[in-house]
């Protein structure tokens, strides 16, 4: 019989343990699911203030470049109510162009390039064709600039309005 309780008792040692292993790993898994949940919280807070801050860039992205425009429309509304330069025409025009200086300086703190092709080649890239015109000299050669194009950071915000040359003779 002492073998029989001794192997008796040598089988419950290992049900015990197995007991205790259960218990164990039950309360790893909680530890796991509970952490697994907390950093699931964590990362949608990430995403929300990060969509935030993505909201708020778009929103006031032009916040900057608004500040230095403020300037050149306070520049032109004090020459449009001077009534000093009535009469006089020379001093309104240095005012505009001390204006046009103000606004030029603002694009290039923006990276806003003007594009002036007047004599270089045809590029439908970068300028609107509005009329054809023939010419002695190299055709598609831009003859003349109605409207100046601009882009930024090497994105065109708007083509050059161009008359380009064509060939002597040539329809079209």
């Amino acid at each position: 019989m002492t073998d029989v309780n001794e192997t008796a008792g040598q089988e419950q040692m290992p049900n015990e343990d197995a007991g205790n292993a259960a218990i164990d790993w039950e309360e790893k898994a909680r530890e796991n699911w509970e952490q697994f949940l907390r950093t699931r919280a964590e990362l949608e807070n990430i995403q929300k203030r990060n969509q935030r801050q993505l909201e708020d860039a778009h929103k006031y992205a032009i916040e900057r470049f608004a500040r230095e425009l403020l300037p050149v429309r306070d520049s032109l509304e004090m020459a449009l109510a001077s009534e000093s330069n009535a009469g006089n025409a020379e001093q309104l025009r240095e005012g505009v162009q001390m204006t046009l200086n103000m606004l030029t300086q603002a694009f290039e703190k923006f990276g806003i390039q003007l594009i002036d092709p007047e004599g270089e080649r045809f590029d439908p890239n970068r300028h609107q064709a509005i009329a054809a015109v023939e010419d002695e000299g190299e055709p598609n050669r831009v003859l003349q600039v109605h409207q100046k194009g601009y882009s930024i950071s090497d994105r065109l915000l708007r083509p050059a309005m161009v008359s380009v040359s064509k060939a002597a003779g040539n329809p079209g």
